[in-house]
């Protein structure tokens, strides 16, 4: 079941610095749990910093 979205959030990365995501709740509840699973807008330069990090993981710069 999908829940509500979530404002949008700025994290700021100490490695590639600000990135903008927006969050959208995944309910179960049938177990009383939920998932927040934060995305970054297609097309933006939070979303090339987002595919960036999922290379370097946490390698040092």
């Amino acid at each position: 079941m999908l829940g509500p979205y979530c404002e949008p959030k700025r994290l700021l990365h100490p490695e590639v610095g600000a990135i903008e995501v927006h969050g959208q709740t995944l309910l179960d509840p049938g177990q009383y749990q939920a998932l927040v699973v934060f995305t970054a807008t297609p097309g933006t330069e939070s979303q090339e910093k987002l595919q960036l990090l999922s290379v370097i993981g946490a390698q040092a710069l």
